[in-house]
């Protein structure tokens, strides 16, 4: 559907208004304002109109009372105060009246879930919540999807996929640096490599770094558990963390301190993450053995940010260039079943660090001052990424919960939505003579090793 000339010419005029109104009074809100009026205007014009009523989630607390988000004034008593940003904040308001958007009866239970995992990550967002607020902050700082690069650091699961979907529609293509379980394994030339793709605008270049180790909390409240397409039973996530827990928990700090550089070759990504994470442990004087995954993964977290803000320090000239850093923790929500189509899947990330270095100054940012977006505008920026068509959004407690549609999930995950090209009865398809080799001489005319040695994990001097 095309856009709508009314509706943008609206918007336009929507924030031309607002801009005349601070542009005197407001210059850094003018400033901001400019940072971000193209997406604004852009992302809300593509809005349709929806004759069938919104899928909401019900998340009425008990005594019938509900918590929304207010935006509270400065203490300069303005409520837009550029000069005063952090002092602005979102307050609970039990005692307004449940809005009727927030209110489905077909579809209970969200804001239940939303509480199951925050008692184990207090600061979860929504992922679409988490990018909007993470979007609107940045763009007080001068950064944009036009003028920065974002590099992304998570697992090699393709489950973390949904959050590098809606890191690229904010901030296009990532410079990926992913790994298992999270470790980051690049160095500095390979965060460097990343850095010179930056867009140059204004003479400097800016980067937004993410970087979040995931778990799973299914629908169930499972710790560790998620479905994936066409496998039965649970799987897990992160089951590289699940496996350092298991390790660690057996065998001992002791056995994983080993010095840096002396990993295993046939595990490297894995023995590096191992030892980064037993180190880190028994520099905090922590035992893995009273540890659930909630925190090992906490832990992993802590390591992985640190060895991220380390490897900054050796790459980034602070006085060339504007960074941006996001880290904490990954959340799937997803249904038990992903066969159960009345059980919805959500996407959190529970932010840890999140600041800017700006002209060299670092700036400590608050994601959960940021207010956050209407039920419709969040809808529109989630249809902006991957994840097409409407899907179920809730409220609860000054936060908006987005459902992740099952259809997208199991077309982004490579889940076979019918089998008949599997059913054969056992044979192979017509094909398979046709494409078969009879194969031919690997390597022809290079040297050929020994059938004992392979110089990528074997080295006899």
């Amino acid at each position: 559907m095309p856009r709508s000339p009314f509706f943008r010419s609206a918007m336009t005029s929507f924030v031309n208004v607002l801009e005349a109104n601070l542009k005197s009074s407001e210059p850094a809100a003018d400033q901001i304002l400019n940072a971000s009026r193209h997406r604004m205007i852009s992302t809300l014009s593509r809005g349709r109109v929806v004759t069938s009523p919104l899928l909401s989630r019900n998340v009425a607390r008990r005594d019938g009372n509900v918590a929304t988000s207010a935006l509270q004034p400065c203490t300069c008593g303005k409520f837009l105060c550029p000069g005063h940003v952090r002092p602005m904040s979102t307050v609970s308001q039990a005692a307004l009246v449940q809005p009727a958007w927030a209110t489905d009866e077909r579809a209970p239970g969200l804001a239940e879930r939303l509480a199951e995992v925050t008692k184990h990550f207090p600061t979860a967002l929504s992922v679409d919540d988490f990018i909007s607020r993470v979007e609107i902050a940045l763009a007080g700082y001068g950064f944009t999807g036009d003028n920065s690069i974002a590099m992304s650091n998570l697992c090699r699961d393709e489950s973390v996929l949904v959050l590098e979907d809606k890191i690229e529609a904010a901030f296009g293509s990532c410079f990926s640096t992913h790994g298992l379980g999270g470790v980051l394994t690049c160095g500095v030339i390979g965060m460097k490599a990343g850095l010179s793709h930056s867009p140059v605008v204004g003479g400097k270049e800016r980067y937004v770094f993410f970087s979040f180790p995931h778990i799973a909390i299914d629908s169930d409240g499972r710790v560790g558990a998620v479905s994936r397409p066409n496998r039965p039973g649970a799987s897990a996530a992160c089951g590289a963390l699940i496996a350092v827990l298991g390790d660690l928990q057996r065998d001992g700090l002791a056995a994983s301190c080993r010095a840096p550089g002396q990993h295993d070759p046939l595990e490297p990504e894995y023995s590096i993450l191992k030892q980064r994470i037993a180190r880190r442990l028994a520099y905090e004087g922590a035992q893995p053995e009273g540890m659930d995954l909630v925190q090992l993964t906490q832990a992993a977290e802590r390591v992985i940010s640190t060895d991220l803000e380390y490897l900054i320090s050796k790459a980034v000239d602070p006085t060339k260039s504007d960074y941006a850093v996001f880290t904490g923790v990954q959340v799937h929500n997803w249904a038990a079943d992903l066969n159960n189509t009345h059980v919805p899947s959500l996407e959190f990330v529970a932010p840890g660090r999140s600041y800017v270095v700006v002209q060299g100054e670092k700036i400590h940012l608050d994601l959960a001052k940021v207010p956050a977006l209407s039920p419709r505008q969040l809808q529109i920026l989630a249809s902006a990424s991957a994840a097409d068509g409407k899907a179920a959004t809730a409220a609860s407690a000054g936060k908006l919960i987005q459902e992740i549609p099952r259809d997208y999930l199991l077309k982004r995950l490579g889940g076979a939505q019918s089998r008949s090209h599997l059913e054969t009865g056992g044979a192979a398809p017509v094909w398979g003579a046709f494409v078969r080799s009879a194969g031919v001489a690997e390597d022809a005319g290079t040297p050929k090793m020994d059938d004992d040695a392979n110089t990528s994990f074997v080295w006899k001097k």
